[in-house]
């Protein structure tokens, strides 16, 4: 059975959505399950709803635990090993985070004027992680502008201002908004006057009418870390539902659901299961948890394929999920490609304790982009930022004082030890144990997004 699994992940990954797959018969209740069943339906139904789930965890956070709210913009400066909101942070976009609930009313969001050579982006997730839009650079331009930002079933008329309307199949919406650091620290107030100019107001306020009646209060259910392990994690999906507008592409994934006894708005009762049941569904989950690790340091992994909208992910549930998993709020291949990095060109992975890494790029080969590029380092398995004495998280061809060598190539050092004060410039800090590498690219070149251009591999250089 796990072979089986992998082997469907991989038909996944090449292209394939799991509707594909759907079964003829599917099982009305828990009391029709055979464990097998259940196993199956649990992995099925746990890569299908992880981004909801996970989604909820990063909106708790920041939008409904005390002293957060919806509509409230959280701005960062750059990243560092302490922020462990999401995995795989960037260092080099300092991210301005919010959520809105648009069942009472869509909401506006408006993006200032800015220098034309800063790259910035307000990216917007759905709930279930699809990604429904990028106002900024890269779709249009650097001048700013407004954007209505609406519920799936939202049918109003498009206001006078407003550039276009943003929806996607949940009413409640997230943004990662990225404004891009140019040569260090040092530009960081320039950032930050940018960050302070994002602004999201209800439609009424923007419009200056009268406010529609609020919608129905909601008793946000507390997360605790760990959860999305446990059989609490079914409560979450459960309770999320009601967000959602259901699709009839997802009609299979929705029965399974619900022939484990998973319905919108309801606790999951597992102690109504047959105790043969209850087990096999924890079972599939940690063969959906297993299948998400195995995929993380998987070389053939995808990045193109794990972040996208509906339309171009379809039902590909366990690419989506893989990009909650390994990034949650990564951003679509137009703009920006994450190229994974999770072992040295002789194939094993990567470890600060046993090697020192380098990376060299022949003179004029570096990663073809209209922005920028940059490695970001990670501890794994947590994928949170590495501390290190020189606080630096990450190293790209904005690094202030980068050098290239005398006959024009770049070499970048990845080790835990300094590589020497003359080399100090080029160098990323590693752990003294395992990491992964993320190679990102902002404006990527078509040789990027198509895989002509690879992710480099590290070349160990010593014990």
């Amino acid at each position: 059975m796990r072979a089986t699994m992998i082997a469907v992940a991989a038909l996944c990954l090449a292209g394939c959505g799991q509707a594909d797959q759907a079964e003829t018969s599917i099982a009305a209740s828990p009391s029709e399950l055979t464990a097998e069943q259940a196993r199956q339906y649990a992995h099925d139904s746990y890569v299908f709803t992880y981004p909801l789930a996970l989604y909820y965890r990063t909106m708790y956070n920041q939008a409904i635990k005390p002293g957060m709210a919806f509509g409230q913009w959280l701005h960062l400066g750059t990243s560092t090993p302490d922020d462990t909101d999401i995995v795989t942070p960037n260092n080099d976009t300092p991210y301005s985070y919010a959520w809105v609930d648009v069942r009472a009313e869509p909401w506006v969001l408006t993006m200032p004027a800015i220098d034309k050579d800063r790259y910035y982006t307000s990216q917007w997730d759905d709930s279930w992680g699809y990604v429904i839009d990028n106002p900024g650079s890269v779709l249009d331009g650097n001048g700013g502008g407004n954007y209505l930002l609406a519920g799936p079933d939202w049918n109003g008329e498009l206001p006078d201002g407003i550039n276009r309307v943003i929806r996607g199949e949940s009413t409640l919406l997230g943004t990662i908004t990225r404004t891009q650091l140019l040569g260090g620290p040092q530009d960081m107030p320039a950032v930050r006057k940018i960050q302070q100019q994002y602004k999201l107001q209800p439609l009424s306020a923007f419009l200056g009418t009268e406010p529609p009646a609020p919608a129905p209060a909601v008793e946000w259910p507390e997360w605790t870390e760990g959860d999305e392990k446990t059989e609490k994690y079914w409560d979450y999906v459960a309770f999320m539902l009601p967000f959602i507008a259901p699709n009839p592409d997802d009609a299979d994934a929705m029965a399974k659901l619900s022939a484990l006894g998973v319905e919108a708005g309801k606790d999951w009762n597992p102690e109504t299961l047959d105790p043969a049941i209850r087990d096999a569904v924890a079972q599939g989950v940690q063969d959906a948890i297993a299948e998400f690790d195995e995929w993380g340091t998987n070389p053939k992994l995808d990045s193109g394929k794990i972040f996208g909208s509906r339309a171009t992910q379809g039902t590909d549930y366990l690419n989506r999920a893989l990009g909650t998993y390994l990034g949650i709020f990564g951003n679509v291949s137009q703009q920006a490609m994450y190229l994974q990095i999770p072992i040295d060109a002789s194939g094993e992975p990567l470890d600060g304790s046993k090697h020192n890494y380098t990376i060299t790029f022949p003179k004029g080969e570096t990663p073809p982009v209209d922005y920028f590029w940059s490695f970001t380092m990670y501890k794994v398995p947590q994928r949170w930022l590495v501390a290190n004495p020189i606080d630096r998280y990450s190293i790209s061809n904005r690094t202030k004082g980068i050098k290239t060598n005398a006959d024009g190539s770049l070499t970048l050092y990845f080790q835990h030890e300094s590589p020497g004060k003359d080399k100090e410039s080029n160098w990323l800090p590693a752990p003294d144990g395992p990491f992964w590498m993320v190679l990102r690219n902002y404006g990527p070149d078509e040789t990027i997004i198509d895989g002509t251009f690879p992710a480099p591999r590290p070349v160990p250089t010593g014990e």
